[in-house]
């Protein structure tokens, strides 16, 4: 029932007779299901500057379910546990099927028009990966590839989505490396929200997007712990799908905790979909929802759940890896497997500040950082981390512990 009225609630008029990216609007839940058979056996991301605009760039699920999840009851068929564990398989499906494959690789990974080394897409690659606070650099220079090659020597789209930095030490130097008081990047990716005081439980979904710790950090996490970072700090940022996509340490100090939590794919907070409680006339659905949801997902969507003990003036410090919409997956780097998944850890593992903790695979995605509520934290760019309009490059000074 939800999902045949989650598209007859789509308007049937402009913009929305379209999808986001310009192509006709799917009409039904039968022709969704051809078109994902589609997409799953022959599809792989292409590069598209009209996706790219509207913040769609590599997420073909998530341009033909855009306007439906934006629904009444496209907001509830996606919270169903039954939901994600499907289209959790049929994703699974294609990236085993094609975005890990030498498919993908044929038909993206190219100097055609829409493949994601054509000169426009290079371009926005290089400008994207490279911040004004560091040294500019071509994206062959950058990352580890082979331009001679046809496909610039990449296996397949996911080779080419979860690309290493060529020197990374040179590229992206850990900010004040032997500094316990600082606190550097964990993903490169643009802030989009900061938080102090929040509260160990809250109504997330509601208009603002108020944090609530014991939602974040999932079941499995101590009460002790969760009280913790009651009255703390969350940043979050978000990363595009031109970004880089692998997750490094933002402190010194032992991983305690490390676990994927399952949870949604396609959820977006229903005020940034066609609901409109205060009937404003400039109300519109959010295009690439759920990008305006992000701390709404951060609570409800698959996740990976890191803690670090810094044993030092940064204390106990989470780190919450989010996928978003066709990511469905978070890898934990195999060296962090070993930290017990049920409970916390007393003995831990050793990480560096910047080291690699895990990664993303398939599209944008976004990522939290929490701290308690006795750490008095001043950040690079505050008081509005909204106005910082492009990433903070990986591994820079992000915030300083005390004054």
């Amino acid at each position: 029932m939800l999902a045949s009225a989650m598209f007859d609630e789509v308007p049937n008029k402009p913009p929305y007779d379209e999808d986001p990216m310009g192509t006709k609007q799917i009409q039904d839940y039968p022709q969704m299901l051809e078109v994902m058979t589609e997409i799953i056996t022959s599809v792989a991301p292409e590069w598209n500057q009209t996706g790219y605009e509207v913040g769609l760039i590599g997420f073909p699920f998530n341009a033909i379910l855009d306007w439906p999840m934006g629904t009444p009851s496209g907001y509830a068929f996606f919270l169903k546990p039954n939901v994600n564990n499907k289209f959790k398989n049929i994703l699974n499906r294609w990236k085993k099927d094609i975005l890990e494959t030498e498919i993908s690789r044929d038909l993206v990974l190219t100097k055609e028009p829409n493949g994601w080394f054509c000169e426009e897409a290079l371009k926005q690659l290089t400008d994207d990966s490279n911040p004004t606070t560091v040294k500019r650099k071509p994206f062959d220079e950058l990352f580890e590839c082979d331009p001679n090659d046809p496909h610039y020597g990449f296996a397949s789209w996911d080779a080419f989505f979860t690309r290493r930095f060529r020197n990374i030490d040179e590229d992206r130097p850990v900010g004040e490396e032997n500094d316990g008081n600082w606190v550097v990047a964990s993903c490169e990716s643009k802030p989009f929200s900061l938080q102090k005081n929040v509260k160990k439980l809250d109504s997330f979904w509601l208009k603002g997007q108020p944090y609530s710790v014991a939602d974040m950090v999932g079941p499995n996490v101590s009460e002790d712990t969760v009280n913790s970072f009651v009255g703390g700090t969350v940043y979050q940022a978000f990363l595009s799908a031109t970004s880089y996509h692998r997750w490094h340490s933002p402190v010194k100090g032992k991983v305690v905790y490390a676990k994927v939590i399952d949870g949604t794919l396609f959820s977006e907070q229903p005020i940034n979909g066609f609901y409109n409680p205060d009937d404003d006339p400039n109300h519109k659905p959010d295009p690439a929802g759920p990008d305006r949801s992000q701390g709404y997902i951060s609570h409800i969507a698959t996740r990976a759940v890191y803690l670090i003990d810094t044993e030092g003036p940064a204390g106990l410090v989470g780190a919450i890896y989010i996928g978003m919409a066709d990511v469905s997956t978070c890898e934990i780097d195999y060296k962090f497997h070993r930290v017990d998944e049920q409970v916390e850890s007393k003995k831990g593992i050793e990480v560096e500040k910047g080291e690699e903790l895990g990664m993303f695979h398939h599209g944008g995605s976004t990522h939290c950082l929490l701290f308690q509520k006795d750490i008095d934290l001043t950040f690079v760019f505050e008081p509005f981390p909204q106005e910082t309009q492009e990433n903070m490059p990986l591994r820079s000074k992000l915030a300083k512990v005390g004054q």
